[in-house]
């Protein structure tokens, strides 16, 4: 009867380390519901998952001091957590004041926030702006970014 506790205990664990992720089709979705379009959702899925690999809670440190957060890794420098931040869609006012989201906003299950964020600085900006975009998704192939059945 005592390895019933081990074997919990690991599917406890496993559980967990799932609870926080979006499926391919939820990021999908919330960025379907920013008007993304269809032709964007190769480079958008790639670089989720180089930047989160899906998962919503992370909350990267970087050598300058700034975090990261979320599933899109929005920086707290620039995007989020900033006194001035703004709703608009204005480039100037994105690329100067960020988003008027709190950075521990985009670290909760609900990722409509970041996608209409992360969508915003893509279209003042592109895809440039992340590091795993940079660095995986320049030339996006594959299977692995499919959203036809989503």
């Amino acid at each position: 009867m005592h390895f019933s506790y081990p074997i919990l205990l690991v599917l406890a664990l496993v559980g967990y380390s799932y609870g926080a992720t979006k499926t391919k089709c939820q990021v999908v979705q919330a960025l379907r519901n920013q008007n993304v379009p269809d032709s964007d959702l190769r480079d958008w899925l790639c670089l989720v998952k180089h930047e989160s690999n899906y998962r919503y809670d992370v909350v990267g440190t970087n050598s300058n001091g700034s975090k990261d957060y979320g599933i899109f890794q929005m920086n707290s420098n620039y995007f989020c957590g900033r006194p001035s931040g703004t709703s608009s869609s204005t480039c100037w006012r994105v690329n100067t004041y960020g988003c008027a989201d709190s950075c521990t906003s985009f670290t909760n299950s609900d990722i409509s926030n970041d996608a209409n964020c992360a969508v915003r600085v893509k279209n003042c900006g592109g895809f440039g702006k992340w590091y795993g975009w940079r660095n995986h998704c320049s030339n996006v192939q594959g299977s692995e970014y499919d959203y036809s059945t989503c």
